[in-house]
Formats: structure tokens, sequence, C-alpha cells
């Protein structure tokens, strides 16, 4: 019989599955929800939302449960060998300890002779119990809070992409992620009076973020491990989100430059040509002070995009820092720094990003981005799961580690960022 935190869990995902059904209905008919149908999903949400709270509770008060059983007793008048005993035992259940705890029987009958049965071998035999697996069924060690907010905040770090604004949405499971949105709105007109006003319907369609899994895998000698003085999970952590990110099939290539298939689909697939530089700029901008050129150019980008896309707080512009020095080098005819490049965490006013796996420039390359970052989305399963065994690798005395994240993203709103494309 399921307990209560697998019915909870079950009833969380059929709330979200209901509601997920109700926006996927409403898309695949190319309408927006009716009245009826958002009360319904809103419904689902709140059903969603409370089981998740209940899933918390129940798990809190499991865990004082067994911390209740762990102090009930006679620990007063243990023996040393017993208190060493469970000292082991809460260790194995609240660390997560998985070296192996001997129980000697012929140390514990006489405190505990009711618990420590007589082993049919003798009395000078042994009990002896593993925690053999635990890492199979619990997923990971009791690694501290500071590991994962290490990993999260390197992610970010390592994609210029999430750091300008893209939307970040997380769930608990990786089933296709169908998000609606708007391709054309309905047409106003003036209506005379009594005249009868022209329907016109808007115009939806869907986008479906999967889930790619992005992983590395490392092992480190017990040796490093026990005699490395700095904070060596710190480390780890650090270099694992670096590996996610910057590889050479890390996730920060693939929300640039992926192709939807078998990887997600990047920024530069969807979004649209703003600007294609005039003769003469294969590998830079053209001469600043020349029409359509140097500044004129990233001018006539930001004019590419509608207004609002312009105006949101998360317009900016995204590059390689090769191009970023091109764009910082224009001068103006008296030689001095052209207006509104000084700043090097701007240009024109707006932030900019580099990112070393946008392209370089070159002719017909799609060498600079701008826009609304918010609309690309990205889609990120359950958080990253960084885990350790001490026991797979138990025979060379080395401790395992591997750190797994399932990601997929789009730009959902493909008007709302533009390129800037080289000419030779």
């Amino acid at each position: 019989m399921p307990n209560l935190l697998d019915q909870l869990k079950e009833r969380r995902g059929e709330a979200r599955t209901a509601a997920d059904e109700i926006l996927t209905r409403a898309a695949g008919e190319g309408r927006d929800p009716n009245p009826d149908e958002l009360v319904q999903y809103q419904a689902h949400v709140t059903a969603e939302r409370e089981a998740a709270d209940s899933m918390e509770q129940e798990r809190d008060r499991q865990l004082a449960e067994v911390r209740a059983m762990a102090t009930r007793g006679r620990a007063p008048t243990l023996s040393r060998a017993s208190a060493e005993l469970a000292r082991q035992f809460r260790s194995a259940i609240f660390a997560k300890n998985p070296q192996p705890i001997e129980v000697y029987a012929d140390e514990l009958a006489d405190e505990w002779p009711e618990e420590v049965p007589e082993p049919v071998y003798g009395r000078a035999g042994r009990v002896r119990v593993h925690t053999r697996d635990t890492l199979k069924s619990t997923a990971t060690q009791a690694l501290s809070t500071d590991v994962y907010s290490t990993i999260v905040q390197h992610l970010v770090e390592t994609s210029s992409l999430m750091k300008a604004g893209a939307t970040v949405v997380t769930t608990s499971t990786g089933e296709d992620l169908i998000i609606p949105k708007s391709t054309g709105f309905v047409t106003s007109t003036i209506i005379g009076e009594g005249a009868s006003i022209t329907e016109s319907d808007p115009t939806l369609a869907t986008v479906t973020l999967k889930a790619f899994k992005y992983a590395n895998y490392f092992e480190i000698s017990q040796e490093l491990a026990n005699d490395t003085p700095t904070n060596l999970l710190s480390f780890l952590a650090t270099q694992a989100a670096l590996s996610l990110g910057l590889g050479a099939t890390g996730y920060g290539d693939d929300i640039i430059n992926g192709t939807g298939t078998t990887q997600p689909r990047g920024l530069l697939l969807d979004a649209g040509t703003g600007v294609t530089g005039p003769a003469g700029t294969g590998t830079s901008l053209g001469a600043q002070g020349t029409a359509n050129q140097g500044t004129d150019a990233l001018w006539n980008l930001v004019g590419s995009v509608a207004e609002p896309y312009a105006e949101s707080p998360s317009a900016a512009f995204l590059m390689r820092n090769a191009s970023n020095v091109i764009v910082r080098k224009l001068r103006d005819t008296s030689g001095q720094p052209v207006n509104g490049l000084t700043d090097r965490r701007s240009i024109l006013g707006y932030p900019v990003y580099v990112d070393p796996f946008m392209p370089a420039m070159a002719n017909t390359a799609e060498s600079i981005v701008f826009g609304d970052m918010s609309k690309y989305f990205i889609r990120i399963v359950n958080g990253v799961r960084f885990e350790q065994s001490d026991e797979f690798r138990f025979q060379d005395d080395l401790i395992a580690f591997r750190c797994i994240l399932r990601l997929d993203g789009a730009l959902v709103d493909t008007g709302a960022v533009k390129t800037f494309v080289n000419t030779t």
C-alpha cells in the first residue's frame, strides 16, 4: 500500500497534468481558455500547491518521528560501546553515512539482551549490519546547501543568456512542457452606431519544451578528500557546473546555437534578422561616421524590434568578447571614444553580455543579438542533481561524483530578439 508521501506525490502530479491538459486543449483548438476553463485551471494549480505543501509537512513529520525514535531509550545508562553504536546509527540515518555498522553481541547482551539475540554460532560471534546500496535508494549524500547554491550560481555565471534575464521555468517532472503563445492580435476598428462589429480572432500557437540531459562524472581518491583542508565539495560543485555550461557539449552552446532536434532550440535558430550590415562589415561594424555603419548599425538593430521589447527591463545586447572589443574600439572623427560606448557594462545605454558561444564576426555571421531576453524560456527539470557514491569504486578507495541537469530552451516570442548579420 503506498504511503502518504506517495499518495501526495500522485495527487500533485494529477493536478499538474489536469492543468496542463486545459492549456493544451485550448492551444490545440487555436483559442484562449474560456472563463470556465480558467477557473478549472486555477483550481488544479491550487490543488497542486496544496499537495506540495502537504508533502513538505509530511516529510517534516516523518523526520521528527525518526529523531524521536533515535533519542528514545536508556541513553544515560549506555556503555561507551553502546553510545558509539548509537552514534553510528544516527550518522547513518541523518548524514546518510554509508560506512558499515558492526554490532557485537557480547558487548550489548548485558544491556539490551532482548534486542540482541544470542547468535546461533556462539557467544563470541557477532552480528554485522551493512548499509549496502544506500546510495542507490537515497540518490544523494548529505551534501550541504552550499554545494547546491554554488552549482546554481555557476550555472548562471556560465550562461550569459541566463544572466541576461532569460525566463527559467523549473518543473518537478520531465514530460513535454507545452507553452501557449500568441502570434497575432485581434483587429480593432472604428464602428458606427448600430453597425455590426467585425469578428477578428487572435492567432495562437504553442512551443514544446523537452528535457535533454546534460551530465558529467568524475572520481577522487579518499586521500584527497581526507587530506584537503579547503572546501573540497564547493570546488567540485563549481567545476561540475562549469563543465555543464562551458563544455564542448554543454548546454551553454546549445541554448545559443542548438538545432532543436536532439538539443534545445538555440536563440539564433528562431531570432529574426534585424539588420544586415552594408558591404565592408564582414568582420566589423564598418567606419564610424558612415551611414548605417558603426553605432548606426547598433541603433538600427535596436530599432528593428518593436517598442515594447526595446523598452523591456530585459532588453540587452549579446555578443562574444571579441565582438564587444570591436564595438568598444569605435572612434569618432576626432579619434575619441564614441558616446554610449565608454561604460564596459552597457552599449548605447543597454546592458551588454558576452557569451563565448556567440558566432565571431565573419561574412553572414549573426554576431550580435539585441532584444528582450526574457522571451527566451529555459526549462529545468527538478533542479540540479549533484550526487556522491562512496561504494561504487570501493575496491579502489575512490569517491565517485556525478552532476546531472535536464534542460531545454526556446525563444517563445520570435519577434522579441533580432540579430545583426555581417556582410563582406
